[in-house]
């Protein structure tokens, strides 16, 4: 179970899955979806606002916003589109949470949703984020905090005796994200590596990644690096590194893993950090 040095109310890790809202980069919106990048901030507010109105269906949806409107009345429109409720009857509080990672995002993420899903999160990160926290928190005006609000982290788990090729394992992933997934001078996840004290590697990962070297950008991902993202090794070794993770002030924990014993793994470490 998560717990913080706050003494966040405990929760249960086991959550499967947990989906969250995002609006993605520059490179997929205007290169796969076909349209402007705009304003991520006021596109996801927009994009919040309208999933909460189709949630609850009190009316056909509708929303004038600076990103995103209801019924659309820009370039091209025939004028002839109408408010529409969902023929679905869902529950109207479902929980919404965003992936986030930046200042000005994480701040609307306290401030409008449910939960977050942050982006590079590790133990010892979370005071980086709490004033972006509490500020959204101190926005939202409704008795909003840390106590009432979800963070689920995810780390992956691999259970192997050899901890240096575990890792390495992982650093392929790692190095098409920092190296390759967005432009090269809008990258978050480079961003996040060189916030945290990686700016060397992380610029020779996306030089040798940009430049066709896929296995040499891998092999520069820094061990320590895909270690503090991952819990590693031998079932001693995950157990005891579990308990950083435990302790770091999430309320759930994904687990990505191919491994079934390795799911068992953690569930044994939780039950020890029970006891």
């Amino acid at each position: 179970m998560p717990r913080c040095a706050r003494r966040r109310s405990t929760r249960s890790l086991g959550r499967a899955s947990v989906g969250g809202l995002g609006v993605s980069g520059p490179q997929i919106v205007e290169g796969w979806y076909g349209q402007p990048w705009g304003s991520p901030y006021w596109r996801t507010r927009d994009y919040v606002a309208i999933m909460r109105k189709i949630f609850r269906r009190e009316a056909p949806a509708s929303h004038q916003g600076r990103e995103i409107s209801l019924p659309y009345s820009g370039p091209g429109a025939l004028g002839v589109g109408k408010p529409l409720r969902s023929i679905l009857h869902m529950n109207p509080d479902i929980p919404i949470y965003l992936g986030t990672g930046t200042e000005a995002i994480v701040r609307l993420t306290a401030e409008i949703a449910d939960g977050w899903l942050p982006n590079g999160f590790v133990p010892g990160s979370l005071p980086e984020y709490l004033p972006w926290l509490e500020e959204g928190f101190r926005r939202a005006g409704n008795a909003k905090s840390l106590a009432n609000f979800a963070i689920q982290g995810t780390v992956h788990v691999a259970l192997n005796d050899d901890v240096k090729a575990a890792l390495a394992a992982l650093k392929p992933e790692v190095a098409l994200y920092v190296g390759g997934m967005g432009h090269r001078d809008k990258n978050f996840h480079k961003d996040m590596m060189v916030r945290r004290g990686y700016r060397e590697a992380a610029e020779r990962i996306q030089e040798l990644y940009l430049a066709g070297h896929k296995e040499e950008a891998a092999a520069a991902v820094p061990d320590d690096w895909v270690d503090r993202k991952s819990l590693v090794g031998p079932p001693a070794r995950i157990k005891e590194r579990y308990r950083a993770w435990a302790d770091c002030g999430l309320t759930g924990l994904t687990i990505r893993s191919k491994q079934p014993p390795a799911i068992e793994i953690i569930a044994e470490a939780a039950e020890l950090g029970r006891d």
